[in-house]
C-alpha cells in the first residue's frame, strides 16, 4: 500500500490493513538524503517489526524524461532513488516517464532512449529495476521502447486505472505486455460520459480483478501489487478494503 501520510503512519497504516509491503515516494516523502545509514537501518527494523518490507520505491517526475530541461539532474535523482531502493532491500524503483514521443520526435526519442539505456545499465550495478508507469502509450509502444534497450533491466509498472482512462481494456493489455510487466499498482477507474475518467475504489472500476488476477497467475508473476488510493473521503479505509478484496479474488 502507499500513502502521502508521515512514513510513521504509512508503517502503521500498512500493518493495520494487513499489507505486506510498502511503496514509498523517494521525491516527496523518503527522501534519500534525509534519511542516514541509521535511519534506514531504523526504518527496515520498525518494518520487519509488523512483517512489512519496503515493496518498491516511486519517483513522480515533473517534466517528461525526455524533456532537455534539466535532464541531467533529473536523470541524477533517478539514479539516486535506485541505489537508495536498493539500500531498502527493494528491487524496483516506479517512475512515470511522460508520454513516448512519436517517431516524428527523432531528438526527443534518441533522449529518452539513451536516458533509459543510462538508466537501465545503472540499475544492473545497483540491482535494481526502473519500471515505467505508461502514460496512454499503446502497448507496441511500450513493447517496442523496451526492446531497444538492452543495458540492463527495464519494465512496465502496469496500472489498470491508467489504461481505463487512456480508453484501453487493461486485460487485453495486461496479455499484450506480460513478457515486461515488472510492478503491478492496483488502481482502477471510471470513465465519466465526457471521455475522461476518475479514480474509484478497487473493486468498483472498470476491471475485471478476477480475470487480471488469473492473467498474472498465467504470467508467473511474483512482483508486487501495490494499492495506491489517492482521492475519496477515506483513502485509507479505501486501501484497506482493497486489501481484502484482492486477498478474496485471488483466493476464489
Amino acid at each position: 500500500s502507499r500513502s502521502s501520510s508521515n512514513v510513521r503512519d504509512v508503517v502503521r497504516m500498512a500493518g493495520e490493513c494487513g499489507a505486506s509491503g510498502v511503496q514509498f515516494d523517494a521525491r516527496q516523502q523518503l527522501k534519500p538524503s534525509e534519511l542516514s545509514e541509521t535511519g534506514r537501518r531504523q526504518l527496515l527494523h520498525a518494518l520487519g517489526e509488523r512483517d512489512l518490507s519496503v515493496a518498491s520505491l516511486t519517483f513522480p517526475l515533473r517534466r517528461a524524461l525526455h524533456d532537455p530541461e534539466h535532464l541531467d539532474t533529473r536523470v541524477a535523482a533517478i539514479k539516486q532513488a535506485m541505489q537508495f531502493a536498493w539500500d531498502l532491500k527493494a528491487r524496483v524503483v516506479t517512475c512515470r516517464i511522460g508520454r513516448i514521443p512519436d517517431e516524428g520526435e527523432s531528438a526527443a526519442v534518441g533522449r529518452l532512449h539513451d536516458v533509459l539505456t543510462d538508466l537501465a545499465a545503472h540499475g544492473n550495478r545497483v540491482g535494481v529495476t526502473l519500471s515505467i508507469t505508461p502514460s496512454g502509450d499503446a502497448p507496441a509502444n511500450l513493447l517496442s521502447l523496451l526492446e531497444s534497450v538492452d543495458s540492463g533491466p527495464l519494465g512496465v509498472d502496469f496500472d489498470p486505472a491508467e489504461r481505463v482512462m487512456s480508453r484501453q481494456d487493461p486485460v487485453s493489455s495486461l496479455r499484450a505486455l506480460h513478457a515486461v510487466v515488472t510492478h503491478v499498482t492496483a488502481r482502477v477507474a471510471l470513465r465519466d460520459a465526457d471521455g475522461s475518467g476518475r479514480e474509484t475504489p478497487v473493486g468498483r472500476g472498470e476491471c475485471d480483478w478476477a480475470e487480471l488476477l488469473a492473467v498474472l497467475d498465467e504470467m508467473n508473476y511474483s512482483g508486487w501489487l501495490t494499492i495506491d488510493r489517492k482521492g475519496g473521503d477515506d483513502p485509507f479505509g479505501d486501501a484497506s478494503r482493497a486489501v481484502q478484496f484482492l486477498r478474496n479474488v485471488a483466493g476464489s
